[in-house]
Order: structure tokens, then C-alpha cells, then sequence
């Protein structure tokens, strides 16, 4: 398909959306709150409908964050997911927040580390690197603790990541010069979602799954599992 319509939706970190793209972004409306995503990511919808109209039945494309990242922002994108895709069946490609932040630097020719907060001292990790315009990855996403991050470290690395001021300290002592960070803050939005999604289609790149086969990639348990555990 020469230009498809992709509809991303984005509910892993700190910022949530929607994004509509063909070639470009079109429109793209993001919020903070993830206690009210699974109110107003439909009111979104509709408030992009303002902006570039479209009904569901042009949407090409469906494209979801699998994570890692907030247990209960991925729950909510994936019900809001399933829930247009039984409105308008449309194949899904979905994309990890690990990835989808190294593509924020797509000419850089350094490892990047790519982090996302797991909270309790760990991190979810992965380490990539871009060859021949293509992100391979050297460090498979998993999840381990801050202070393992070094292990995996050989060289000078961009590290990405949308809370890096909370581990900069620490990883500039434990690294040294092997430490850089971007001069600009990164997140994850549903328009760099798109984006990446799209690169991926033009270069087959993509995997597509249906609505009731995606599901998010949970590389740790949630709090709620973890303390059910203990009890038993």
C-alpha cells in the first residue's frame, strides 16, 4: 500500500493520544493523565475527526505501544484497541516503547541505550544500534536492575529515555565518559508511533497481527501479581 492511513495510539509513558499520519503527521492530540485515558482517548477521536476528517472505515492501519511500560496505560490502550477493531476490523502493528525511542535518532551512529522506568530499583532495558538504515538490536528488551546497566555498557552510548533525570546521576558516576544524553528530552507519542510504523511498511519490516492475537509485551509483573505471590 503506497500510502496508507495509520490511526497510533499511545498509552505506555508520560504522554497519551492518538495520532492520524499518511506520509506525515496529520493530526495529533496528546494528554497527561493516565487515570482518565480509557474517558477521553474516544473524545480525542472525535476531536481529531475536528481537525482532519476521516471515519474508521478509511483507517489502514491500527498501530498500539505494546510497552514495556505502565501496566494500566497498556491495558487501557489495548480495550481501546480491541474496541475499534470490532467496530472496523483493520490489521494492527504494534511497535515497543524501547524501540520507538531510539527512532527518535535515526542518523546517530552510537549504541543507544533505550530505558523505561520499572520502578523498585530496575529498569526496562534494550540496546541498539543503527546499520545500514536499519535499528538492530544488540541488547534484546528485558528487565534488570539499575545498577546492571553497566554491565552492557562498552563504549560511548546515548542513553533515551523519558525519566533519564532520574537515573543521570548514578549512570554518569558508574559510566563516566561512556555516559551521553541527548541535548533535547525524548518521549514516546503516538505520532513518533506512527512514524515508526511507517518506516517499517516501507521497508516490510512489519509483522501485523488482528486485534484479538496483539498483545502488550509484560517483561515483569505487575504489583498487584507480585504481592498475590508473596501470599502464597
Amino acid at each position: 500500500m503506497e500510502n496508507p492511513l495509520i490511526l497510533a495510539i499511545e498509552t505506555s509513558g508520560k504522554l497519551g493520544g492518538i495520532a492520524l499520519f499518511k506520509e506525515k503527521l496529520l493530526v495529533e492530540i496528546t494528554i497527561r493523565s493516565k487515570e482518565s485515558y480509557s474517558k477521553i482517548l474516544f473524545k480525542i477521536l472525535e476531536r481529531i475527526k475536528e481537525f482532519y476528517p476521516f471515519s474508521l472505515e478509511e483507517i489502514d492501519y491500527y498501530v498500539i505501544n505494546l510497552g514495556p511500560g505502565s501496566f494500566t496505560g497498556l491495558r487501557i490502550g489495548m480495550s481501546v484497541l480491541k474496541a475499534l477493531d470490532l467496530a472496523h476490523k483493520k490489521p494492527v502493528i504494534g511497535i515497543y516503547s524501547l524501540e520507538a525511542l531510539a527512532f527518535n535518532f535515526p542518523k546517530v551512529t552510537l549504541p543507544l541505550a533505550c530505558l523505561v522506568d520499572a520502578y523498585t530499583q530496575e529498569v526496562f532495558f534494550a540496546l541498539y544500534r543503527w546499520k545500514n538504515f536499519e535499528l538492530v538490536p544488540e541488547i534484546a528488551p528485558c528487565c534488570i536492575p539499575l545498577e546492571k546497566v553497566k554491565n552492557f555498557i562498552k563504549e560511548e552510548t546515548l542513553f533515551l529515555s523519558e525519566t533519564l533525570e532520574k537515573w543521570e546521576s548514578f549512570l554518569r558516576e558508574e559510566l563516566k565518559g561512556f555516559f551521553l544524553k541527548p541535548e533535547l528530552s525524548v518521549n514516546l507519542s503516538p505520532g513518533l508511533l506512527a512514524k515508526v510504523a511507517y518506516y517499517k511498511l516501507k521497508r516490510n519490516l512489519v509483522e501485523f497481527k488482528t486485534g484479538e492475537e496483539i498483545l502488550p509485551l509484560y517483561l515483569k509483573s505487575s504489583e498487584a501479581e507480585r504481592k498475590l505471590l508473596k501470599k502464597i
